[in-house]
């Protein structure tokens, strides 16, 4: 009896020896990939052709050439005036030019392809009167695209502005950072935009690493055990209180938008110059819910109380049939090849009729 107990008891340690061996392998290997995507990550794309701007919080740098920043043969460069254009842009418009400015965030941008890949610049490739400036910018929300437009797309002479912006471009404006680094908020001072946090502070390294990182960080189990418990100690917030204030950002951000709409028109207009809104799907967009619902209804609304046209490519992406949609997007989650050439198509289509041009054959 005795021997038996003792070779139960060695049974029992020997297991035990081995689920804590790989409890320890498991946590080893684990911390190793993570550890690994820390290190040999580079954080945000955009670092690599991008600076601080104490206005808009950053901007891309001028003169970059990065030929495969996307990867083999999706390049990226930017001129003399940090547009993502191949060349400079004369202040005037060239003769027998339509100049359009396309602003906006990294969709806009042509965030993953080539230059000549970007919708802005297929835009051209379908109708060579056309110029197109490209002054996208990843990270940017509505309210930095109009700034960044305001201060050096404006000053150039063009014939159109298609002010692009997904939806999540609206919950943007509402903070002070995005992905660790400062930008400026607008509020409304009477009938007037107000720039406020500006100048931007800037971004310390350890801001901008912990948000390039932290997700692959708090992807550690010890980390994700303490979120645990830690919830399970602290109180639960009051939801109708956290409501309430989401809906009065909500309002506020969308009195703002107003005004920048009002502003770009009444820009535009003095250079003899249209503006188009152009409500660009994002991958979440696709299915209805109810924050692209609410941001498209207030965009249509107040495009109409404006005299604003307006093209709305959630709807036209959601006419695409399911087993067709994912060939839009990249795995980024931002435009393929064939998502920019779909865009551009659609907005050619779009345009032709308020520009007063014939279709290009």
């Amino acid at each position: 009896m005795g021997a038996l107990k003792k070779a139960v008891k060695v049974v029992f340690i020997n297991a035990g020896v081995l689920v804590l061996l790989f409890v320890l392998v498991e946590g080893l290997a684990s911390t190793t990939i993570i550890a690994y995507r820390v290190f040999t990550g580079r954080g945000v794309a955009e670092q690599d052709h991008s600076r601080y701007d104490e206005t808009l919080g950053w901007v891309a740098l001028p003169n970059v050439n990065l030929p495969e920043h996307y990867g083999p043969g999706a390049y990226l460069r930017t001129n003399a005036q940090a547009f993502r254009n191949d060349h400079d842009i004369t202040r005037a418009t060239p003769p027998g030019k339509t100049r359009i400015i396309c602003s906006g965030d990294s969709f806009t941008l042509g965030f993953g392809v080539s230059n000549e890949q970007a919708w802005c610049q297929r835009l051209v490739a379908i109708d060579p009167r056309l110029e197109t400036v490209n002054m996208g910018q990843g990270g940017y929300g509505v309210d930095q695209a109009y700034l960044w437009y305001m201060r050096d797309g404006a000053p150039l002479d063009h014939q159109l502005l298609l002010f692009g912006f997904i939806t999540d471009d609206f919950d943007r404006m509402q903070t002070e950072r995005f992905l660790g680094y400062g930008k400026p908020v607008l509020a409304l001072r009477g009938d007037s935009i107000m720039v406020t946090n500006h100048p931007v502070p800037k971004t310390s390294w350890f801001t901008r690493w912990r948000a390039a990182h932290g997700h692959a960080i708090t992807n550690l189990l010890f980390i994700q055990l303490g979120y645990k418990i830690a919830g399970r100690l602290s109180s639960p917030k009051a939801p109708a209180v956290a409501s309430d204030s989401a809906n009065a950002r909500e309002q506020r951000t969308r009195a703002v938008a107003a005004k920048i709409f009002e502003n770009l028109a009444r820009v535009t207009r003095g250079k003899n110059a249209r503006l188009v809104l152009v409500h660009l799907a994002g991958p979440g967009d696709y299915r209805r819910n109810d924050a692209t619902t609410r941001w498209q209804r207030f965009v249509h609304d107040e495009a109409a109380r404006q005299g604003i046209p307006v093209v709305d490519l959630v709807e036209t992406f959601r006419r695409v049939p399911p087993t067709e949609i994912n060939d839009l997007f990249a795995p980024n989650s931002h435009y393929s090849v064939k998502g920019n050439e779909f865009v551009a198509n659609t907005l050619y289509k779009e345009l032709v009729p308020i520009l007063g041009i014939s279709r290009e054959k």
